[in-house]
């Protein structure tokens, strides 16, 4: 393995370890939000603890996942120095700083809203602290994604080099500081990555509470947790709403501005119109073989996204800046696994609008643990489409990867060791999620009087 491939893969296995504790930070601190919402409107104490619970939880998974954000900006540095290079000299460096804002934001909110129960008792203040909290997470992710849409679609600058592409000797130009952080996709993929990263954390809680649900004898626990699988239910079926919706919006600007990303996810071998949409297969000797055709949907598909009816062809670009072809596999388990979990949600509509109680339903809980590790494999799945569809440049038509990446052969042994720190400590992690959720109490019962607010 070369290093610049180490370097892509060191990099890419932090980030598919990382986006674990980032969507179940963001989902947890959410959920929370929105039982301490229906704790205004009538005050449970089994509710409380419920939350209380939560809350510790939270706490691990922030803590490590501030940790292993660390990890990300270092490697950053470490492994990409030539785009630390050109991120340093243009206006997207700003929304690194706004990112430190955000964290601060959340820090504070959570210090005071996990370690100040006495001093705020007010239901308000605690809403509020638990919203302010959600906020600054959230905007941390949002930041991040712009920086990840700017490489998509980058602006507010250019080389000056006679075609315009990154070299070693060449000067950053700057044209708008500002620019960066509103490309023509960052509205866009933020709109997708939000709802796809509360979308995958959410149904995986709710693959716990289903669990914890069947596996509990108490009738007092095993209500509130089908009053939280509910909840979790119906922000599941808003949420993949949105996920179909906001993906086709991905489609259409990468139809827009990233043809050749568009052309390899659809496997498009030529450019022209009426196409098919094409389910695996592979091209061999610039021709489509052994795909599963639909005739005329991508065409359709793309014509209502964009109004386009002309569409782009691998044979239209160099062979040398093609992405890896098998990104349309990845595309298609996605949309696969996407319509999977599509079903199985219309199913719990169904439920509610038959007034039927779908916790009451084995079948449908045990489905529900399922289809909770699917959404999180469909959204990793999803994250690789995206950032390998990108190759070779690491910032698009402008920077390759190689010429960004580390070359020192001393990064190997750090990156062995980051990788073993992973395996380690993501399902040492989940396990503690689930030792501190079971030993801080019984959510069926009342809490304890605890009028100084002290965590024991």
């Amino acid at each position: 393995m070369s290093m610049v491939n180490f370097d892509r893969f060191l990099f890419a296995f932090t980030i598919a370890s990382h986006i674990i504790l980032v969507a179940m930070s963001i989902s947890l601190i959410l959920l929370i939000t929105v039982l301490e919402y229906f704790n205004l409107r009538k005050k449970d104490d089994a509710q409380t603890d419920l939350i209380r619970r939560l809350k510790k939880v939270f706490i691990i998974s922030f803590g490590v996942g501030t940790a292993s954000g660390i990890v990300v900006a270092v490697e950053l540095i470490n492994l990409f120095p030539g785009f630390m290079t050109v991120v340093s000299e243009t206006g997207i460096i700003g929304a690194f700083y706004l990112e430190i804002f955000a964290f601060f934001l959340e820090t504070i909110a959570l210090v005071l809203y996990v370690y100040f129960e006495g001093v705020f008792k007010s239901r308000y203040a605690k809403f509020t602290l638990a919203s302010i909290t959600a906020f600054g997470t959230l905007l941390s992710g949002v930041l991040i994604t712009m920086v990840n849409a700017w490489m998509n679609t980058p602006n507010g600058f250019y080389f000056d080099t006679s075609n315009g592409l990154y070299s070693s000797t060449a000067k950053i130009i700057v044209t708008n500081v500002w620019a960066p952080l509103a490309t023509v996709s960052t509205f866009s993929e933020i709109a997708h990555v939000l709802v796809t990263t509360v979308f995958a954390g959410t149904m995986l809680m709710g693959s716990y509470f289903a669990y914890r649900y069947i596996k509990s004898r108490d009738n007092k626990e095993r209500g509130l947790f089908g009053s939280v699988l509910r909840k979790i239910s119906g922000i599941s079926i808003i949420g993949i709403v949105l996920a179909g919706i906001t993906g086709s919006n991905e489609m259409a600007t990468l139809l827009k501005y990233q043809p050749l990303k568009y052309a390899a996810m659809d496997l498009n071998p030529v450019s022209g119109s009426g196409f098919s949409e094409r389910l695996f297969g592979y091209i061999s000797n610039g021709r489509l073989v052994g795909a599963i055709q639909i005739p005329g949907l991508q065409a359709f598909l793309a014509k209502i996204e964009t109004g386009m009816t002309q569409l782009p062809g691998l044979s239209s670009y160099p062979p040398s800046i093609w992405p890896p072809l098998w990104i349309h596999d990845t595309f298609d388990i996605m949309v696969s696994g996407g319509l999977l979990l599509g079903l199985f949600l219309f199913i719990l509509f169904l439920f509610f609008v038959l007034r039927k109680d779908y916790v009451k339903n084995r079948v449908m809980l045990y489905f529900q643990i399922i289809m909770g590790f699917l959404a999180f494999l469909v959204y990793e799945d999803g994250w690789v489409t995206d950032e390998v569809g990108r190759q070779p440049w690491i910032i698009y038509n402008e920077m390759t990867v190689s010429q960004a990446a580390n070359y020192s052969t001393s990064l190997l042994i750090p990156g062995y060791l980051i990788i073993a720190f992973y395996i380690i400590i993501i399902p040492v992690t989940f396990y503690f999620f689930a030792r501190i959720f079971n030993s801080t109490g019984n959510a069926g019962q009342p809490v304890s009087p605890n009028p100084r607010g002290v965590q024991h």
